[in-house]
């Protein structure tokens, strides 16, 4: 495997009860898609995110053991 060069934003843990989990999303995912938008970094993602707003459903595209993954996540509120 090689760790740093898949473009993304590779996912160390996700807080139990977040958005993240209750869409599904685990830790050792690699989010390559938010919104539509591709995300190669914490950058592209930050600005994918914030172009929503809480309560926004988004498809998040990630990569698990090598496979794309759609999933639905219910934005929550940022901070929370």
């Amino acid at each position: 495997m090689a760790g740093g060069d898949t473009p993304g934003l590779k996912l160390t843990g996700v807080r139990a009860g977040s958005p993240a989990d209750v869409a599904g999303i685990k830790a050792g995912d690699v989010i390559v898609e938010f919104g539509g938008k591709p995300v190669k970094d914490l950058y592209q993602y930050s600005d994918a995110l914030y172009a929503h707003k809480p309560g926004d459903e988004v498809v998040v595209v990630v990569l698990r053991n090598g496979q794309r993954v759609s999933l639905t996540v219910k934005l929550g509120k940022r901070g929370g």
